[in-house]
């Protein structure tokens, strides 16, 4: 595995409360990043010659983290990626078009507003429209990240019409994964036929100019994951090294109906060994490996789904795997990460 990016959560504390956010049922202690453990990691990469992007993300909004002018600064030699919520002030919003090369702002809220979030969102778009016109920079690109449901779908196309007045040209969808029985029945993808589904695709791709990245809408049979295929690696803030967002907490999710409990899966801690002890170590090799070559089952599909205890937590598969990747969602393209 050659390192191309590195996703660091800043902080998993947020300045919203969103109802679709698996945080309801995880069982994470909410704090953030020591700022002696991120220059450790700053450290750390540069035994990475092939490590090129730094991506503040995770589950927090790393805009509220106390050191953010700090973390910016302290990866500017990197291509620094983003995802936001977009609540910030003006003085964090001029860093982002400043030091920024993408940063994708979630729209979830956008629509509802149940929060108090669409105007301070649209003070923050307002910024950096202003920047690129001011500057021509062709940094930060802008992209709007956006979960699907079957009772938001029509809302999209306000937010698509929001994006051509700002300027904004790159859409990312995810379907939703649910944390609990209500959301399951919200979902707007199946496991077979979905003709409603590609009818909808079909009306948001008359928005010709934005670059839109859609998730599947019916099962398919290719399995790829993102982190894996394009050597990405996530570290919490707590210095936890995992492979992915899915398995940086522990907490529930409906697959097609089912509950499950995703265990939070850690391959090593910074503080404790160099972060590429931890990557070249044989336990990530191994999943790895695993996963790359896709040498687990498919829970999702498989005839005795129904009788298995396995499919109820991450802990194994069948294979004897551990963690599961077997019904993951992600590598089934259809919850996606910007």
């Amino acid at each position: 595995m050659e390192l191309k990016r590195i996703y660091i959560e800043l902080t998993n504390r947020c300045n919203l409360n969103c109802e679709m956010c698996f945080r309801h049922t995880w069982d994470t202690v909410e704090g953030d990043m020591d700022l002696e453990l991120l220059r450790s990691i700053r450290e750390q990469v540069k035994a990475f010659p092939t490590l090129k992007e730094v991506f503040f993300g995770g589950i927090g909004e790393p805009t509220i983290y106390p050191y953010f002018k700090e973390a910016v600064e302290m990866f500017a030699g990197y291509d620094l990626f983003m995802t936001s919520n977009g609540i910030m002030s003006e003085e964090k919003a001029k860093l982002v078009c400043e030091k920024f090369t993408e940063v994708y702002f979630s729209a979830d809220q956008y629509h509802e507003d149940s929060q108090g979030v669409k105007d301070q969102l649209i003070k923050t778009f307002e910024i950096i429209s202003d920047y690129h016109k001011q500057t021509h920079s062709p940094t930060p690109k802008v992209g709007i990240a956006y979960v699907l449901t079957k009772s938001n779908s029509e809302a999209l196309f306000d937010i698509m019409k929001m994006m051509r007045h700002y300027g904004f040209h790159r859409l990312s969808l995810s379907h939703l994964q649910p944390i609990n029985e209500k959301d399951a029945d919200d979902i707007f993808y199946n496991r077979y036929e979905n003709p409603e589904g590609k009818a909808y695709l079909e009306k948001i791709f008359t928005y010709r100019d934005i670059k839109i990245n859609i998730p599947d809408m019916e099962l398919k049979t290719e399995r790829r994951c993102t982190f894996i295929d394009k050597g990405y690696i996530y570290v919490d803030a707590g210095g936890e090294v995992m492979s992915c967002y899915r398995l940086a907490n522990s907490y529930d999710e409906y697959v097609f109906g089912d509950k499950k409990r995703v265990l939070k899966h850690s391959f090593g801690n910074v503080k404790e060994n160099p972060l590429i002890a931890i990557i070249e170590g044989k336990d990530y090799q191994n999943f790895w490996n695993t996963v790359y070559n896709n040498q687990y089952p498919s829970c999702i599909d498989c005839d005795l789904r129904g009788g298995c205890s396995l499919v109820e937590d991450t802990k194994y598969d069948c294979y004897f795997n551990t963690p599961s990747c077997s019904d993951c969602l992600w590598v089934r393209n259809f919850i996606r990460c910007p």
